[in-house]
């Protein structure tokens, strides 16, 4: 025991009980031992060798278009939709009167019953395009039953609704006059929401309206529907799409006088110019500039012509 303690441990030829374990250890191994508590340290992954072969083109695809934002019209079957739709408008109707009186009962079913309602609306899509001397005679019921489902609380049947008309605008174009103001007022009123999707099914179906239909109906129905709107968005909405209309026309046709199409355009234009809210007066703010540049240029024209 003594002469384990007192001699070096280069001199230590065995290994005796009496030494201590991690000494034991030392002797039998020849390095000093780890902590018995910690775990060992797993083997890295073997590394795969690189391949010298050209590394494979990748391309990116378009995003999907949209149709709604809200919850509900999230739980429906968009693509589906949209390709019975595309389908639908590949090829007319085979028997387009039967399909008009179905059409009449699938927009009146019930209201939680979106399928048959977007259903009908794509038929009458069809219809505005191959069959529109069916829709004639029955004209303001149709539109009277799109305007209803252009207020459906589920999103995607609205859009589809004003999708509709956008192409009953289109196709039908000045024969849709005598319903201009009527739908006029409830597409403006959309245009006003905060979804998204809505707003823009309602712009694009303005802006066909205003390529398509007769400039003064248009012209009416705007400033009938949302001049004197208590929401500004939709008064901006009107001063907007009064302003393309002044572009559609033309400045010489607006400020010729004829059938008080001047005096109203230039009170209503001269009303939206100083309205409270800014992008109100932003919109009538250009047409009076586009104005007074068109009547500068004839001024100007006028006293070339006589010195």
């Amino acid at each position: 025991m003594g002469e384990i303690a007192t001699s070096s441990l280069g001199s230590l030829s065995s290994v005796d009980m009496n030494t201590p374990a991690e000494l034991r250890d030392y002797l039998d191994v020849g390095t000093p031992v780890k902590s018995r508590d910690s775990p060992p340290r797993p083997a890295p992954p073997p590394t795969k060798p690189r391949s010298k072969l050209p590394r494979p083109i990748r391309f990116l695809s378009l995003p999907k278009a949209a149709t709604g934002s809200d919850k509900k019209a999230a739980s429906e079957p968009k693509g589906q939709i949209k390709k019975s739709q595309d389908q639908a408008r590949l090829q007319p109707l085979s028997n387009p009167e039967q399909a008009l009186t179905k059409t009449f009962k699938l927009l009146h079913s019930a209201s939680d019953d979106w399928e048959k309602k977007i259903e009908g609306l794509t038929s009458l899509r069809v219809m505005a395009q191959n069959h529109m001397d069916i829709l004639m005679p029955k004209l303001h019921d149709i539109c009277l039953a799109i305007i209803n489902e252009v207020k459906n609380l589920r999103s995607a049947v609205s859009c589809a609704a004003m999708a509709t008309l956008g192409d009953m605008y289109v196709h039908l174009q000045r024969a849709m006059d005598s319903e201009v103001e009527g739908t006029a007022r409830v597409l403006l009123h959309k245009a006003s929401e905060a979804n998204t999707f809505i707003r823009q099914g309602a712009n694009c179906a303005l802006g066909h309206m205003v390529q398509s239909c007769t400039p003064t109906r248009v012209m009416n129905a705007l400033l009938v529907g949302g001049l004197s709107h208590r929401n500004a968005a939709v008064r901006s909405c009107t001063a907007q799409y009064l302003e393309r209309l002044a572009e559609v026309m033309g400045m010489a046709r607006l400020l010729s006088g004829k059938k008080d199409l001047t005096d109203r355009f230039l009170i209503a234009v001269s009303k939206l110019a100083v309205d409270p809210a800014q992008e109100v007066r932003h919109h009538g703010r250009n047409i009076l500039r586009n104005v007074a540049t068109k009547m500068w240029d004839k001024f100007a024209q006028g006293k070339s012509e006589n010195p």
